[in-house]
């Protein structure tokens, strides 16, 4: 009666029958599940407000007709928080070329998936140095809720 006895005969010889044909249709629904995930992922990427949206008028600026063109900067609280003190600074590499009025401004409280449109930022030629045609890259930083954002534009200038 025993586990050992030899009157006991245990078949311990397992034969798992497994044909990949029966997996195909899982396999591909799995398949088209991750797609569908990765896609959903993309849109959703896609979709999401950037923080910093801004924008030149007029661009190209053609110093033949006007002397300033107005960055208009929209700043778009993507954080899970409402943000106080939102310090937006507008910067350039060539500031020997062209001048940035203000510097920056302050946001006092930006609700949680609020959008705030700042008055334009006046960019003009500076009136001490020589301008050239060309084009200038204008930084726009700002932090939301200790995240760090920045966005470039391009500003073409034809110089007379």
């Amino acid at each position: 009666m025993g586990l050992y006895d030899g009157k006991r005969n245990l078949n311990l010889n397992f034969k798992f029958d497994f044909d990949w044909r029966k997996m195909k249709l899982p396999l591909l629904s799995l398949g088209t599940i991750v797609v569908l995930f990765v896609f959903a992922v993309l849109i959703f990427l896609m979709v999401q407000p950037k923080p910093i949206l801004a924008s030149l008028d007029p661009n190209p600026l053609n110093l033949a007709n006007e002397m300033d063109s107005y960055l208009t900067v929209s700043i778009n609280n993507v954080s899970c928080a409402t943000a106080s003190n939102v310090i937006v600074t507008v910067e350039t590499e060539a500031s020997d070329a062209i001048t940035i009025f203000p510097k920056e401004r302050e946001i006092p409280t930006l609700g949680k998936g609020e959008n705030r449109t700042l008055s334009p930022f006046v960019v003009s030629p500076n009136p001490v140095g020589i301008v050239y045609s060309g084009t200038y890259n204008i930084t726009i930083k700002t932090v939301i809720n200790g995240q760090a954002f920045e966005e470039k534009v391009s500003l073409e200038l034809k110089a007379v």
